[in-house]
């Protein structure tokens, strides 16, 4: 008898960028999912890569910052199963350390920039990055949808 096919997993590496209190979140432009509303910046994780840099080089592609691996901490860990079937994990990391000043570098896909205050996320965040942010500031680290 043949084993039932295994799904693909989708894994991606996020960031929670701290300042001062606030978060910096992306406005999805033209990307084919959750397009107009605020996310985290990331992305997927490459082959070969582990989740911790794939954070750490999104940050780097997208907003223009160094961030190194090592200042990186898990803020939360989301694991939810996406509309097509597929198992997604989202790894949130939190980082208050990083060189450079945060720039929209891909204007195709991001129309702006902007820091926002946890307590206050504008009803218009994506959902997963919502709940990422507010588990993170409450302390759960692990959760599902």
């Amino acid at each position: 008898m043949s084993q039932p096919k295994r799904p693909a997993v989708v894994f991606a590496g996020l960031i929670i960028q701290n300042d001062d209190g606030a978060v910096l979140f992306m406005r999805r432009e033209s990307t084919g999912f959750a397009d107009g509303m605020w996310s985290l910046p990331g992305g997927r994780v490459d082959h070969g890569e582990l989740l911790v840099e794939a954070a750490a080089r999104e940050a780097g592609e997208e907003l223009g910052l160094h961030v190194r691996v090592q200042d990186l901490r898990t803020a939360h860990v989301l694991n939810k199963i996406s509309d097509d079937g597929t198992p997604v994990v989202g790894w949130y990391f939190h980082t208050r350390t990083w060189t450079g000043t945060p720039e929209n570098r891909e204007p195709h896909l991001c129309s702006e920039l902007g820091w926002i205050q946890p307590h206050a996320m504008d009803p218009h965040t994506e959902s997963t990055d919502h709940n990422a942010v507010e588990a993170w500031m409450s302390g759960h680290t692990a959760g599902w949808i």
